[in-house]
């Protein structure tokens, strides 16, 4: 397949899957200035779990790949290892907006949450692993196109400018990641098939990732009964009790 063609269809495929997104109820609260900043910090919440499982996931998909397309492998990694990390920023920007972050990391996220990256994990082990790249496309280009615009929304609600650390890294750093993104087109998108499971998985990604952010606002009113996960706890060799297990998740 042509590199710049294929570029192109996919520039245009985010823009219809983008537009489509800012209709979401979320984001089209936020822009009417109806969200709340609890419903914000919630956001931030359900954002330090999804993107901890980004970095592997995404090395994940490169297990996959044959051919030619191993030549990215390292690309691909670097690119991984540049996300490690992430995590902590939406985590700061919860504990600024006056959450308790000592436990976060150990509790399970909401149903949405786990269905987001969940299906990733489908995609990759299921599907075309490919496809993988939709989620990576949509999350890249999503801060770049409209993430001034965004953090403008959130001011308007009361969220201050210390609270938006995942959100502004997000913003700069991912216009070199977008680059990157001409050369995966060129050497991972070889038929029409990768092309359809690429523009399926941004699709995807879309949808599930603005069902995310709502029900991290619905989780404000109508909290969910979250659980320990306990494979984080043992991980670290910590139980509940040195965790304070009595005290109200905030």
């Amino acid at each position: 397949m042509d590199s710049s063609e294929t570029m192109n269809r996919l520039l245009e495929a985010f823009e219809s899957t983008l537009q489509d997104f800012m209709a979401s109820p979320t984001i089209a609260a936020l822009a009417r200035g109806e969200m709340t900043v609890d419903e914000y910090r919630s956001v931030t919440r359900e954002l330090y779990h999804q993107v901890r499982e980004t970095p592997q996931l995404f090395a994940m998909a490169t297990t996959k790949f044959k051919g030619r397309q191993r030549d990215l492998v390292k690309m691909v990694l670097s690119h991984c290892i540049s996300e490690i990390g992430h995590e902590q920023l939406a985590l700061n920007d919860y504990v600024t907006l006056g959450g308790d972050g000592d436990r976060i990391p150990y509790e399970t996220p909401l149903p949405a949450t786990t269905a987001l990256f969940g299906y990733w994990h489908y995609q990759i082990t299921n599907l075309r692993p490919i496809g993988f790249l939709g989620y990576v496309f949509f999350l890249e280009f999503l801060p770049t196109n409209v993430g001034n615009g965004l953090k403008d929304m959130l001011f308007k609600i009361g969220v201050p400018e210390a609270a938006v650390s995942f959100l502004a890294e997000h913003n700069e750093a991912d216009v070199h990641h977008n680059r990157l993104m001409e050369k995966y087109a060129e050497g991972l998108i070889v038929n029409e098939a990768d092309f359809s499971a690429v523009v399926y998985g941004m699709q995807t990604t879309s949808r599930l990732y603005a069902q995310m952010l709502q029900a991290a606002r619905e989780d404000v009113e109508r909290p969910f009964a979250r659980g320990w996960n306990w494979s984080e706890l043992y991980a670290d060799g910590l139980t509940p009790e040195e965790l304070g297990a009595e005290r109200k998740v905030a």
